[in-house]
């Protein structure tokens, strides 16, 4: 079957002062071996396998950006690796 979406959140949100840090976070089912958060366009991503627990059905990734700048911000959104296969994205989440 397909795998569901995942969500993407930011903290503390999604406007964010320059030189500020904001963390996205991924989430997704259990089982799941990576987290790729995407920016734009499929050729700027970062993936991460450290996940984390939050519930017996839900599993995180927690991706932080030091010191937001112009040139990151913009619409980022979530995929997942389980099964060998990729979910589809989340929905987009706009930093600004």
């Amino acid at each position: 079957g397909d795998l569901p979406r995942p969500s993407i959140s930011a903290e503390p949100g999604t406007v964010i002062p320059l030189g500020s840090h904001v963390t996205f976070v991924c989430r997704g089912p259990v089982g799941v071996h990576t987290f790729r958060l995407e920016r734009d366009t499929r050729s700027l991503y970062t993936e991460t396998d450290k996940l984390s627990h939050v519930s017996p059905s839900e599993s995180e990734a927690r991706f932080r950006i030091d010191s937001l700048t112009e040139g990151n911000a913009g619409p980022y959104r979530c995929l997942y690796y389980k099964s060998a296969k990729w979910s589809a994205g989340s929905d987009y989440l706009e930093l600004r």
